[in-house]
């Protein structure tokens, strides 16, 4: 391998290492957060400035057309990789280094490309990438992010933040965040924070106290979180809300009564709320897409009809006893149907649900 095509392949490298690195952490369900990057923005700036040089500085100027190509393409791949780091990064020296990477590249490209078509693509794909990049170094500047209160658990798996979010004269929020502080770690200036879920985004400045009563509770401001909420080890989606509504019974049913949503505020399980003559659904999730998705959650019937929720035509309406449930199926009436409801009882009048369709 020419010591040219070395060099290529390490630019190359660079302009994909920050963009992999957040890929992968989001893959592992690691939040992946920036404290300061100055670190980072100064070591692979030097090593990638550096690389240019002794590129520009040989006298070989025959690279190939794919060596070209992977050139040209760093001319995007550095701007992606800039953009990624902006967005991420809070010290705006340090997305000036990063951001700096394209002019170096765009340098190298003119010297070694010879091909004008070639060329006139990735200029042009480059040159609309600058806007978003300086677009993102004005806004960073708007606001500050800080932390004002931390506490870990006393078993030391829990780790809650008050987030402290100014946006000067837009206001701005109280954030309390948690996260698994006995699988999270650090790797200089990035922190890597497993299953990290947002509690409560409040109003600015309403932060009081933070504190943890036991290993399972959490108070912020008086109000008690019971993390096990949030946190339930090895249970499916069903068993999470199964064993959600029998904790929490009295205060879905306070919800009923008054029709306030600040009762059920910030409340886990919970995504959207529908209400009829008939029946409160509370929907909790789904998968899939266009004619192949899922449903799930529970409702609140005050007549114990278990068959509200389901769209079944009124002739095929027929609930077939089915494990600790009941089930209705399509294909029992038309063997090309797929879609099927799937309910059981809970506590009360309340019952969990399955929609296939």
């Amino acid at each position: 391998m020419r010591r040219n095509h070395l060099f290529i392949l390490i630019l190359l490298i660079l302009t994909l290492l920050f963009p992999s690195l957040c890929m992968i952490a989001k893959l592992l369900h690691y939040s992946f957060t920036v404290k300061n990057g100055i670190v980072y923005a100064i070591v692979t700036t030097a090593v990638y400035d550096g690389i240019g040089i002794l590129l520009m500085s040989r006298k070989d100027r025959q690279v190939g057309k794919p060596y070209a190509f992977l050139l040209s393409a760093c001319l995007l791949l550095n701007q992606i990789h800039a953009l990624v780091f902006v967005f991420y990064a809070a010290n705006q020296t340090a997305m000036l280094f990063v951001a700096s990477w394209f002019v170096m590249t765009a340098i190298i490209v003119a010297y070694y490309v010879k091909n004008t078509a070639l060329l006139a693509v990735f200029y042009s794909l480059a040159g609309v990438l600058v806007l978003p990049i300086f677009l993102f170094l004005m806004l960073s500047g708007f606001g500050a992010k800080t932390v004002i209160a931390r506490e870990v658990s006393p078993d030391r798996k829990y780790c809650a933040e008050v987030i402290d979010d100014d946006q000067g004269a837009l206001g701005g929020a109280t954030q309390l965040l948690v996260y698994r502080f006995d699988q999270s770690f650090s790797i200089g200036s990035f922190d890597f924070r497993k299953s990290q879920i947002e509690l409560r985004s409040g109003s600015w400045g309403e932060f009081e106290s933070l504190s943890w009563q036991d290993s399972e509770h959490l108070s912020m401001n008086e109000k008690i979180y019971e993390i096990t909420d949030y946190y339930p080890e090895y249970l499916t989606e069903k068993e999470r809300i199964i064993r959600y509504v029998e904790k929490h019974e009295g205060l879905l049913l306070r919800y009923i009564e008054k029709r306030d949503d600040a009762i059920l505020k910030n409340q886990p399980i919970i995504r959207q709320i529908r209400i009829s003559d008939a029946y409160i659904d509370f929907s909790c999730g789904g998968s899939g897409f266009g004619p192949e998705t899922s449903y799930w959650g529970f409702y609140y019937s005050e007549k114990d009809d278990m068959s509200v929720l389901w769209c079944a035509h009124p002739a095929d309406q027929r609930l077939e006893k089915s494990g600790d449930g009941y089930m209705w199926k399509e294909a029992w009436y038309d063997p090309r149907g797929d879609n099927t409801y799937y309910t059981e009882w809970i506590c009360g009048h309340f019952y969990y649900y399955e929609m296939t369709f």
